[in-house]
């Protein structure tokens, strides 16, 4: 019992061979050579099985193989959605955050102008205060100052009166 089973080709030569043989076992009624053909036969078709299997198993592994893949290209693209999701999520953060900063420093400038205006009101309110002072005073002064001069020019009266009513009453 060879097998002859060296290639690709092995199933159909041990076909071949096992007809063969079962025939020349019928025409010489040699059971055993009949026999020897039906078992190369057999063989032939339990390769012929083994391929078939072989191919299916080798096709439910690349079956097996896709459907891995597609589910780790799946899960490879949740990943990705979840990291999007999350850097929109890190940028809107972001933005948030630089918008608040410009409206705080918006608020900043805005309250130093406001102090700075009111500062400037306050000095020019001084500087009208002050000149009002200054005019005030200035008027006290000039009243004072006509004051004195009528406290003197009555002064000089009553001296010259003084002295009259002295000539008169020497």
């Amino acid at each position: 019992m060879s097998s002859g089973n060296a290639g690709g080709g092995g199933g159909l030569f041990d076909r071949l061979k096992g007809k063969a043989k079962q025939v020349a076992g019928s025409v010489l009624d040699d059971k055993k050579l009949e026999r020897e053909g039906q078992l190369h036969e057999e063989k032939a078709d339990a390769a012929q099985g083994a391929k078939r299997r072989e191919a299916e198993a080798a096709r439910e592994r690349d079956e097996a193989d896709v459907v891995a893949r597609e589910r780790d290209l799946k899960v490879e693209e949740q990943r990705l959605a979840a990291e999007e999701t999350a850097e929109a999520r890190e940028a809107a953060v972001e933005r948030q955050r630089a918008e608040e900063k410009l409206r705080i420093e918006r608020e900043h400038a805005q309250r130093e102008a406001d102090v700075a205006r009111d500062e400037r009101a306050r000095q020019a309110q001084i500087t009208a205060d002050e000149q009002e002072a200054a005019r005030e005073r200035a008027h006290a002064r000039r009243e004072a100052s006509e004051t004195e001069n009528e406290a003197e020019q009555a002064r000089a009266t009553a001296e010259l009166l003084d002295r009259a009513a002295e000539k008169r009453g020497r």
